[in-house]
């Protein structure tokens, strides 16, 4: 839970005092990617990505029954206002740790208005080996290169893509 001082920093975004984000920033510009995962990274963007794409992360918690529960299934409902309101046009990059969510959206908005890295993984065994965690890394740099994202709450993937892009993104927490 964020607390309303905001006397910590921890999914704030852009509470965070700029002192703070400046500082984190810095830390975060110097972290240096593999080049074989950044040339993904770029040539995937380059073919999809423009500035009116709209970042979508979701932390489906399919891991954890409570928290799926809890969390997860009453989002959606708070995931489907922001994409309504976003209008006809928009078009999600999105990202998530269960590929049913991409179905799910899929069937209400249409196939061409999501966008997904093409994956050879699993996202539900993603983290089994090294070329599930590279997708991952590389889900999270892409989200990384949107101008506004829809986050899931208490995610922690979708703050740290928000701090690899600079913590300039507008973030709707749903």
């Amino acid at each position: 839970m964020t607390r309303a001082d905001g006397r910590h920093i921890d999914l704030e975004y852009m509470r965070i005092p700029e002192y703070f984000r400046q500082r984190f920033g810095e830390l975060f510009s110097r972290i240096r990617v593999r080049e074989d995962i950044q040339m993904r990274v770029d040539e995937w963007a380059a073919e999809n990505l423009d500035e009116g794409v709209i970042g979508v992360q979701v932390r489906s918690w399919r891991d954890d029954p409570k928290r799926h529960r809890k969390y997860h299934l009453p989002s959606m409902k708070r995931l489907h206002a922001l994409m309504d309101a976003a209008g006809p046009g928009a078009r999600f990059l999105v990202v998530s740790d269960s590929d049913q969510v991409m179905r799910d959206l899929a069937s209400v908005y249409g196939n061409e208005r999501m966008l997904q890295y093409a994956r050879s993984t699993d996202r539900e065994a993603s983290w089994v080996g090294p070329e599930g965690i590279t997708e991952d890394l590389i889900d999270m740099l892409l989200l990384s290169r949107t101008q506004r994202m829809f986050a899931s709450y208490l995610s922690t993937f979708s703050e740290t893509a928000w701090w690899f892009g600079g913590a300039r993104a507008e973030v709707d927490v749903f």
